[in-house]
């Protein structure tokens, strides 16, 4: 997210990934990559994605099962 709450392009198309569904990271990886033809790396992805999370625009869900 760039400074004063705009969104930055990666946040704006994390949320328009996730708008149908809770997804993990690499389905989000995969619809941006479908939607805009850009491919975001791990760490522009999971950064993105850590900076919606502290401005509230999303929050994690609990997953079943073990992390891998």
């Amino acid at each position: 997210m760039a400074q004063g709450g705009k969104l930055s392009s990666e946040g704006l198309l994390i949320l328009t990934s996730l708008a149908d569904a809770p997804k993990h990271g690499y389905a989000i990886q995969l619809d941006i990559a479908s939607m805009s033809g850009r491919r975001l790396g791990p760490g522009s992805l999971y950064g993105a994605i850590a900076r919606l999370e502290r401005a509230k625009y999303i929050e994690a869900l609990k997953a079943d099962g073990p992390r891998r």
